[in-house]
């Protein structure tokens, strides 16, 4: 049987793209014909993204120019958001995409992974919801948030089966849709063998792993660098040409708070990111709820400590099972936790041990068990 997954940029290089490979490595695995079905804006940034995300493995990919029709939608799309809602761009680009699989797969099966909308193809993988109550005031915030529940009502489907990214997601899930639809969790694969390291010799490093883009709040772990002026704080991800324009800007706000302990390294190598995970003692997740936190993942998978904001799937689903401690609600709380751990080294050998044990359940054969099952 062939499946194609819909994945309509996968050139962003963030958590949703890995997934999405991920899927397509474990379905060719499980027997199946897999592709993965994208546009491109620029050849030579997927072709880097498909080779960061993808190491030993050749995805099959079928790669697309964006057509007229999808550049006129995501130049508006763009224009709509200042370019920061890439969830938006997603599913407009992923309504156009489907559109024209469904027509050529015939009885194949076409999965999306990039909408963020249960759209109407046979399985939709959430990784959060497009629609979620914002909670802000104001007729600029409710006509906003009118016009995208419109847009992503328009395109909404009937897919036989929801998968989401974590217990997190699949509450918020619920909250907009209720229970018409199948919803099962079938958490990212984390690369466990990989990163894996239980090292105890570790330096006074932090580690932050995130997309470079504005909505992830990549500034205030420049706040804590400079409470923390004794450690290194590396700030590495994907990042686009608007990425790597934020990039520059943490960097200059570094500069000018004269902070020479911050290091901001855009698309850096897998193997090179390897090796800071393995050596650091600290990795920091900024104020942002994950919807499951892949990097975070990694990051206990390679034996450094996490420490994250207290909401999201990083949170529930994995944090907050290593130990509560590690949660913080607002980042002036961070250089305490750091304090706390670093001055108790049996804590942290604990903490690295249960860490470990908790992301082995989501090691690639754990995902290819219950994306088989599902």
């Amino acid at each position: 049987m062939e499946v194609v997954i819909v994945h309509p940029l996968l050139e962003i290089g963030g958590g949703a793209e890995k997934l999405a490979i991920e899927m397509h490595r474990a379905l060719a695995e499980l027997g199946f014909e897999s592709r993965i079905a994208t546009y491109y804006l620029d050849w030579e940034r997927l072709a880097e993204v498909v080779g960061l995300l993808s190491p030993g493995f050749k995805p099959l990919i079928e790669a697309r120019p964006l057509p007229p029709s999808a550049s006129i939608v995501d130049l508006l799309a763009r224009a709509l958001t200042g370019d920061r809602l890439t969830r938006l761009r997603r599913a407009l680009l992923t309504s156009i995409l489907v559109k024209n699989i469904k027509r050529e797969v015939g009885g194949g099966v076409v999965v999306d992974t990039a909408s963020h909308v249960p759209t109407p193809v046979d399985v939709a993988y959430i990784h959060v919801p497009l629609i979620t109550p914002s909670g802000r005031r104001g007729f600029v915030w409710r006509s906003y948030e009118t016009l995208l529940k419109r847009l992503a009502d328009s395109v909404t489907g009937r897919p036989r089966l929801v998968l989401v990214n974590s217990s997190w997601t699949r509450a918020v899930f619920h909250s907009v849709y209720g229970d018409q639809f199948r919803v099962e969790v079938v958490h990212p694969p984390v690369d466990v063998e990989y990163f894996e390291s239980l090292e105890e010799k570790r330096e006074k490093a932090v580690v932050t792993v995130s997309r470079f883009s504005p909505e992830k709040n990549l500034g205030r772990v420049v706040e804590v660098a400079g409470a923390l002026r004794d450690y290194d704080f590396y700030i590495v991800g994907s990042a686009t040409r608007k990425g790597l324009r934020y990039a520059g800007y943490l960097k200059r706000l570094a500069e000018e708070r004269g902070l020479g302990n911050v290091h901001v390294l855009p698309n850096l190598p897998r193997s090179r990111l390897r090796d800071l995970l393995r050596t650091a003692l600290f990795y920091l997740h900024p104020p942002y709820a994950e919807h499951f936190g892949l990097s975070v993942a990694e990051a206990v998978s390679a034996g450094a400590i996490p420490i994250v904001y207290r909401d999201g799937g990083a949170w529930f689903d994995i944090v907050s099972r290593i130990s509560p401690a590690l949660g913080y609600t607002e980042v002036g709380e961070v250089p305490s936790i750091v304090r706390r751990v670093e001055g108790d080294p049996a804590l942290a050998r604990a903490l690295r041990e249960r860490g470990l044990s908790v992301v082995r359940e989501f090691d690639f054969e754990s995902f290819k068990k219950r994306l088989s099952k599902a």
